[in-house]
């Protein structure tokens, strides 16, 4: 119906036969926000809708929901609701799906078929506890949480007719691909939002939040050994606390700054601290590059950057879902802004960490190998944080829900800095953000090294001090950012 009337351009029927109650494939993000955006304007006309109704896209958050995972439903999770939304599919927690819970690759998954090839009819399978259907196989759907500008990236939910394999099949799996990707596997899902029930809800949320802070207070009010002062004191405290952080990144005064020096720790004009880490002529920054350091850079420059994550991030976090080609540009702003300043000579550099400087921050000394691809996993026996495993305590911010013997208090990323620095007081070497690396990959699949392990992490091979990863320059994911060097001229 939207191609009848419209006229869009969209020629990719599947290879194999549907009828007109399967969905619809080999769409990419575009055509879905095309087709939500007529179905829109049409009902408007009709009168079906008013001007404050709309259809679109669900976010990750709406998906988590609808899936229902504690992770899109509630403010905050315990470790229980945690442990479940990691473990759970959208039919349960069993595996291999019942034969009623999707359209998959039952094939490779139990050796018998499901009844279909290729997708099948909407609704073909048991709905979920909410009644939606089809959360699990038959299409991918995008999700999409909000931007401004053109999509380059886009998430895939609840996998397809074509997928088997278990950790792809979890009701948590986002697959991240190419915006404009139109596969036989793909299709979308509609969400349909009134703002004024948004705003009703949001409005309900705040009176039940100021409800129980009322019950809160009367509760200690009614403790003999609380007063009203000393509820007014927690008050005062509180209300200091939001605006410390409400406050913007505090840039260190430029008369106070001492220029880079070879070998010495050193403090640049963001506040950024580097120090020696066993390459000489190199300083590293303690820790990885937040987001109050990214967001001067994105001001600086009058940039915009709209892919902050579903879950929420504080200035002092680390800065992610930036590619390797966007790490590199802020180092180069970076090294024209100290240059300017004076703080580092005309020929110092700020760059990504060579894969070999990454090395010996971590305290690898003598790996085997001339590239990458040849040292990685060539050390069995050495973390960033030692030989122990699990883990010690406060080690680093890792995917705890799927480790044993080993508990963190983030359930995403930290503020940078937040764990137990290493020899040369660096941060966040294990688990918080992966980092870029200089380097090409010159091993299948080209791209660029990617090292230490991240919030998403919990395998004891990811997390040796020898692992590494490549993706492609223009790669964007939640759990890699980057660390700055300083590279300064020989004296």
């Amino acid at each position: 119906a939207f191609l009848a009337e419209t006229k869009y351009e969209w020629l990719y029927k599947p290879h194999f036969a549907q009828g007109p109650d399967h969905p619809v494939v080999n769409t990419n993000v575009q055509d879905a926000i095309a087709f939500c955006t007529w179905l829109t304007d049409k009902e408007r006309t009709e009168g079906t809708l008013t001007p404050v109704q709309s259809y679109r896209l669900p976010t990750n958050k709406e998906w988590d929901a609808a899936v229902g995972l504690a992770s899109g439903r509630l403010d905050s999770r315990d470790l229980t609701q945690k442990v479940t939304d990691e473990q759970s599919f959208p039919w349960g927690v069993e595996w291999p799906p019942p034969p009623t819970a999707g359209n998959f690759n039952f094939t490779e998954i139990t050796g018998k078929e499901d009844g279909y090839v290729y997708t099948a009819p909407v609704g073909k399978f048991a709905p979920n506890a909410d009644g939606f259907y089809d959360l699990a196989g038959n299409a991918w759907e995008w999700a999409r949480d909000h931007q401004v500008g053109a999509d380059v990236t886009g998430t895939l939910r609840g996998g397809s007719w074509m997928y088997f394999r278990k950790e792809c099949l979890l009701s948590s799996y986002r697959y991240h691909v190419a915006a404009d990707l139109r596969a036989a596997s793909i299709g979308f899902r509609c969400v349909f939002e009134d703002k004024h029930r948004t705003a009703a809800f949001l409005a309900g949320q705040q009176k039940t939040t100021e409800e129980l802070d009322k019950q809160r207070r009367e509760q200690l009010l009614a403790r003999p050994d609380v007063s009203a002062e000393d509820i007014a004191k927690m008050r005062e405290q509180l209300s200091a606390k939001k605006e410390v952080a409400a406050k913007e990144h505090t840039l260190p005064d430029l008369k106070t700054l001492k220029p880079a020096q070879p070998g010495k720790v050193f403090v640049n004009s963001l506040g950024m601290t580097f120090r020696p880490a066993g390459t000489d002529g190199v300083l590293l920054c303690e820790t990885e590059t937040r987001l109050e350091e990214y967001d001067s850079y994105m001001l600086s420059t009058k940039r915009k950057w709209d892919r902050n994550p579903t879950f929420a991030m504080k200035p002092s976090h680390p800065v992610l879902n930036v590619s390797w080609q966007e790490s590199r540009q802020f180092c180069e702003w970076l090294t024209e802004r100290d240059r300017n300043n004076k703080l580092i000579p005309d020929k110092a550099v700020y760059r990504l960490p060579t894969d070999a400087e990454w090395s010996a921050a971590v305290g690898l000394t003598s790996e085997k190998g001339n590239t990458p691809a040849e040292k990685h996993l060539g050390n069995k026996a050495d973390f960033p944080w030692g030989k122990e495993w699990p883990p010690p305590i406060i080690s680093a911010n890792l995917n705890t829900a799927r480790m044993e013997g080993y508990q963190d208090s983030y359930s995403y990323t930290a503020p940078a800095g937040s764990f137990s620095p290493n020899s040369y007081h660096l941060f966040d070497l294990a688990g918080n953000v992966a980092e870029w690396c200089e380097d090409a990959w010159t091993g299948a699949g080209g791209g660029r090294v990617v090292r230490g392990g991240s919030w998403l992490s919990f395998e004891r091979d990811t997390l040796l001090s020898s692992a590494r990863q490549h993706f492609p320059e223009t790669a964007v994911k939640t759990d890699i950012g980057f660390r700055c060097a300083l590279q300064l001229p020989s004296p």
